[in-house]
């Protein structure tokens, strides 16, 4: 249950404007989307939240803690974060349970292996998720869907305060949209989670979240409230 804060926050790359003067804040247990045409800057602005960008202008605070080289790593702690792509090659014998384990080993270690208690619990989300036959397969081997659900149970393995997705279902069935829609919504009720959500389809949008954030160029240019989502 943590606040965002975005103060004046620019960004640029080899000359090019990435994002520009960005100020909005998120309440906690509120859900916002980040929605706008390819290269507006919503992906890179996740990367902000999650501590993955360090060299921009102004000031990103969650809850009390500014974001810095020193602090990223207590922020990424507390963040689960699904990206819009997460590719292993197929010859790489990294196996789907494992992927879904890693995302506890921000708190039991990188070095130490999850105990039974873990396992049980992957297992458990995958079973939710509809993917515990993936358990024992090669990450690299199964589809674009079955890849974006191995990455939302990796980020609820991880218990977050704050949970980020990019894109979460591009690749999904729409048969398998709303069960995972409700996993999610019933997941950020029982957690009290923040959460930023980006996506290009309005429906899937008015269905989580209660604002809009209209990016465009690296600009804020509109907002919008949702009513019924907060």
């Amino acid at each position: 249950m943590k606040k965002i804060l975005f103060e004046n926050v620019s960004l640029s790359r080899n000359g090019r404007i990435i994002l520009q003067n960005i100020s909005f804040s998120v309440q906690p247990e509120d859900c916002i989307a980040v929605y706008g045409p390819n290269g507006a800057g919503k992906t890179t602005l996740l990367n902000l939240v999650n501590g993955l960008i360090l060299t921009f202008q102004g000031k990103v605070i969650i809850e009390d803690t500014q974001l810095t080289s020193e602090t990223a790593h207590i922020i990424r702690l507390i963040t689960g974060y699904v990206p819009q792509n997460f590719e292993v090659d197929p010859r790489i014998p990294i196996l789907t349970g494992t992927v879904v384990l890693s995302g506890c080993y921000g708190k039991v270690g990188l070095f130490k292996y999850p105990d039974s208690k873990h396992i049980e619990k992957a297992k458990e989300i995958m079973e939710k998720l509809e993917i515990l036959d993936l358990f024992s397969r090669p990450f690299g081997q199964i589809s674009g869907g079955e890849k974006q659900k191995t990455m939302i149970a990796r980020a609820m393995m991880q218990d977050p305060e704050i949970l980020l997705l990019d894109e979460p279902f591009s690749s999904i069935s729409e048969s398998s949209k709303e069960k995972i829609i409700k996993i999610i919504m019933d997941w950020q009720k029982e957690k009290k989670l923040t959460m930023i959500v980006v996506a290009h389809e309005k429906s899937v949008i008015k269905k989580m979240c209660n604002r809009i954030l209209y990016l465009e160029d690296g600009e804020i240019v509109s907002t919008e409230e949702i009513n019924g989502n907060s």
